[in-house]
């Protein structure tokens, strides 16, 4: 028959025996992350129902920790054992043999040494004096070994021991293994460990019992941890052990406990304890004596957890033995009732012996969902703290008693906290508890308000800590109003809230809100606006992206804080922040905008924030934070975080990289700090930056000069392009511009023909007297208008002004060609006017009077070509008759008016 086969055979006939256990058991099996708390130590040890050899396990005890050596104390030296492994001196009073595969107490002279680790090795048996080379030892570790006897006198020497382990071995709890003085020669033991060694499969329970006799040489035991035996008292040796405090008989995680029945003598011989702990004993609620912890009369703490065949029911058989022990401080049914029970309604009759002097009170995840009208008045009036966590609590009238509760200070509704894996087997009983469907519970009362205006969430008058984590509560957050409180905290973490509107009146003395991780999309701009005393405020892990991408007045949203001093942004998809959105925090010393997708630059103005000393940028698309923020930076005593940014490592950034290495705000290690270049390739950086400093400095000095060479090279060709295009046309934009400067100078009085003159004679004033008084006098002989710049140019405006409005306002520009003209420049200037007068109207404009016989080599190009494409008309030099005289003139008068 196999191991595995046998195993299944003791199981089985071990719940033939106790049927009642079989379903918690089943579900214990199935738990897989519950974490279970212990006032005195804390454990984290191997699964309940899973045995190795040398499961590897972590000690963290409050008082005497026991934790092995830790990697970074400095190991003084390595002792080599007759065996040939290798044990370290640490602090010369340290010595840890743990998991060396001993099968032996390791010997030598070791006077020096005050703490001995030898867990996780395959001892077997403690032998005579095992220790006596250890006479100063403190503290000693023999956890998970293989441990089945204790020699006599194998503590032999250690008077001073305060601390003694003996966890997960095969030492059962009797009078045989445990002789009678086998504690005798530890005098000042203060704590003892010996739980796990009861044989989790076994079913003959007559062979354990509690060591009494043993246990009663330990006067001076303040803590003792053991297995909890089934249907076992604790014997009459326990009265010796006169300073005992705190007894821990859990099972699960810390040991292993089957305890079952609480009779009235259970713990009669340990009047003197304060704590107990009793979580995970798979303890039978009908079978708990009235009177089972009546005799602890000094009782402050009390651990009932997970013991889920407790029920509802016989809630008044705990209450009524704990009622007259006026210590009890701390009371914790936390999952009493069968975890897929249906809902239940607590019913006033179950607490009618209600502990009196309680103060914190834990019963979560006991599937209630609403209590008796009555019940919270019946509670204890002096309890501070209540953790109602992980039950299923409706909406109700009960909720408007919560303001008798006047000494509550804590509150806790949080969703279940703990995992569980997937059943492995359906209930195998009903209980028959009072559900919700068929409770006799008082919902409503003859003097309930019928009014829903205005509605009123009541409060206790002094609670000062509110939680809701994980509620499943899934509203848009409008109107409220709370009663008078003095509520500071207030939780609301890990629900679904996608609208924040308001207004909640009545949280006047809040200082701290959470509303993370609840898929919040939308702030009303007047939310926060009855919130003016909160100084902590956690919006992360939402979905404000959006939001303060499309808001326009975003900056409004928490204008009205002006107390705050923790703002936590970060997780929220953000991309763009509005520059002026902390303006009005003046008292803002902590800001949060990591994990979002910030764009390039830190485009937020932060110089408001006077005394901000905490700035988390990490893992946000910032490279660089601008100039006037850096130098605001400077100015104070900050922290900044830029882990895992954007940070680029180009030339353009080494300004920033210089800063961010010099100044005070950044941890120069540079821990999870990238560099990303151009490419899109990214590195970390494990040096603070120096050696890309360094490389930046030489790659980019060498490039400065020729940037600037380059930029001077490109400047010059830009302004000689600008300066050719100019000389080209700068006859056009000459005329262009007296044009655009005539037409807006015109008045409405100048309007009238489309022409003033016939025409415009331009000519060198050296030529008047001899030609072109002749010629003007015989033009306007024959009716013609001419304009003489020596005549006709208005005194005080520019000549060139005057220019272009006669070349303008002319018909036709006569030009009596001398050598004195081409010598002209202000003839030449007429000329080009006249030109650029004929390209932009497209009319016909020059004509040239030939005066003189100028050889075309003298004309020059542009002049010849305006020649030959415009009228021409030679000057006689020779004398002739009138009659030529008349058919010139009458030619001249007639292309004109052409």
């Amino acid at each position: 028959m196999t191991q595995s086969t046998c195993l299944v055979l003791l199981i089985s006939s071990y719940f033939v025996i106790y049927p009642a256990s079989l379903f918690s058991l089943v579900f214990n099996t199935a738990s897989s992350s519950q974490n279970r708390s212990n006032q005195g130590n804390v454990l984290v040890l191997n699964s309940l129902f899973k045995k190795e050899s040398h499961p590897p396990t972590v000690y963290e005890f409050s008082q005497l920790s026991e934790n092995p050596v830790q990697n970074k104390e400095k190991i003084d030296q390595q002792v080599q054992l007759s065996s040939g492994d290798i044990c370290e001196v640490v602090n010369q009073t340290v010595l840890n043999c743990s998991s060396r595969n001993l099968t032996d107490v390791p010997g030598g002279e070791y006077s020096s040494i005050t703490r001995l680790h030898l867990q996780n090795n395959r001892i077997t048996n403690l032998k005579y004096k095992a220790f006596i080379h250890f006479l100063n030892l403190e503290r000693l570790n023999l956890e998970n070994n293989l441990l089945t006897t204790l020699s006599f006198n194998c503590f032999y020497g250690l008077t001073k021991l305060k601390m003694l382990t003996l966890r997960s071995n095969n030492l059962l709890l009797n009078n045989v293994t445990f002789h009678p003085d086998i504690f005798s020669p530890l005098i000042h033991l203060e704590k003892l460990i010996i739980n796990k060694n009861v044989p989790q499969n076994s079913t003959d329970n007559d062979l354990f019992n509690y060591p009494d006799k043993a246990l009663s040489k330990l006067r001076n035991l303040v803590v003792l941890e053991m297995d909890g035996l089934k249907n076992k008292s604790l014997g009459p040796g326990f009265l010796n052990m006169t300073s005992l405090t705190n007894l821990t008989l859990a099972g699960y995680l810390i040991g292993n406990c089957y305890m079952g029945t609480l009779n009235a003598d259970t713990f009669i011989n340990v009047p003197g304890l304060k704590y107990l702990d009793l979580s995970s004993c798979y303890i039978t609620g009908t079978k708990i004596h009235d009177f089972a912890f009546s005799h602890l009369s000094k009782l402050e703490v009390l651990n009932l957890t997970h013991n889920e065949d407790i029920d509802i029911d016989n809630l008044q058989k705990v209450f009524k033995s704990l009622y007259n022990i006026t210590s009890l401080k701390t009371l914790s049914m936390h999952l009493i009732v069968n975890r897929y029970s249906l809902g239940i309604c607590l019913d006033a009759d179950s607490i009618n012996y209600f502990p009196r002097y309680l103060e914190t009170f834990d019963a979560q995840e006991n599937n209630l969902e609403a209590v008796d009208r009555r019940v919270i008045r019946k509670l204890s009036p002096s309890l501070r703290v209540l953790n109602l966590s992980g039950n299923k609590f409706v909406f109700g009238t009960y909720l408007q008693d919560l303001k008798y509760m006047v000494n509550l200070q804590e509150l806790y509704l949080n969703g279940g906290s703990f995992t569980y894996s997937l059943p492995v087997a359906y209930p195998f009983q009903l209980r028959s508890g009072k559900y919700f469907s068929s409770s006799n519970c008082t919902l409503y009362m003859a003097t309930d308000r019928s009014s829903f205006s205005p509605f009123t969430i009541e409060l206790p008058p002094n609670l000062t800590r509110l939680e809701m984590n994980g509620a499943g509560l899934t509203y848009r957050l409008t109107a409220l109003n709370v009663s008078d409180n003095n509520l500071k905290v207030l939780h609301l973490k890990n629900n679904n809230f996608p609208s924040l509107e308001g207004p909640i009146n009545g949280l006047h003395s809040l200082v701290h809100l959470d509303l993370s991780q609840s898929s919040v999309k939308y702030i009303k701009t007047t939310f926060f606006d009855s919130f003016t005393s909160i100084r902590e405020l956690n919006l992360s892990n939402n979905l404000l992206g959006e939001f303060f991408l499309s808001q326009s007045n975003e900056t409004l949203v928490f204008s009205k804080l002006k107390n705050l001093e923790i703002l936590d942004l970060s997780s929220n998809g953000i991309h763009l922040l509005h520059f002026d959105l902390f303006m009005d925090l003046p008292r803002l010393h902590h800001l949060n905008l990591a994990f979002n997708t910030l764009t390039t630059t830190f485009g937020v103005d932060i110089t408001k924030l006077s005394k901000l000393m905490y700035l988390d940028l990490t893992k946000t698309g910032i490279s660089k934070i601008p100039e006037t923020a850096r130098t605001f930076i400077d100015g104070l005593n900050i922290s900044v975080f830029m882990g895992k940014c954007s940070i680029s490592c180009e030339c353009d950034n080494l300004d920033f990289l210089l800063w961010m290495v010099n100044s005070k705000a950044f941890d120069k290690t540079f821990k999870n700090y990238m560099c990303f270049y151009m490419d899109s390739s990214s590195r970390p950086i494990t040096d603070g930056y120096k050696s890309t400093i360094e490389i930046l400095r030489g790659k980019c000095t060498s490039h400065e000069m020729l940037f600037f060479m380059v930029g001077c090279g490109t400047l010059f060709l830009f302004f000689l392009l600008l300066f050719g295009i100019i000389y080209r046309f700068r006859w056009k934009l000459r005329y262009l511009y007296y044009a655009a400067y005539l037409h807006y100078k015109k008045s409405g009085g100048e309007g009238g023909a489309k022409f003033k003159y016939d025409a415009f004679v331009s000519y060198d004033h050296a030529d008047e007297e001899t030609i072109v008084i002749h010629v003007c006098n015989e033009l306007e002989a024959r009716g013609l208008k001419l304009c003489v710049h020596g005549r006709d140019f208005r005194a005080g405006d520019y000549i060139a002004s005057n220019v272009v409005k006669a070349v303008c306002s002319s018909r036709k520009t006569l030009v009596v060609l001398t050598k004195n003209l081409m010598n002209s420049y202000w003839c030449k200037y007429e000329l080009q006017m006249a030109n650029m007068e004929a390209v932009h109207t497209g009319r016909q404009v020059l004509i040239f009077l030939l005066v003189e016989n100028i050889p075309q080599g003298e004309l020059g190009v542009e002049l010849l070509y305006n020649i030959r494409n415009n009228t021409y008309i030679p000057y006689p030099t020779e004398p002739c008759d009138t009659a030529f005289w008349d058919a010139l003139w009458n030619k001249l008068a007639n292309d004109i008016r052409d």
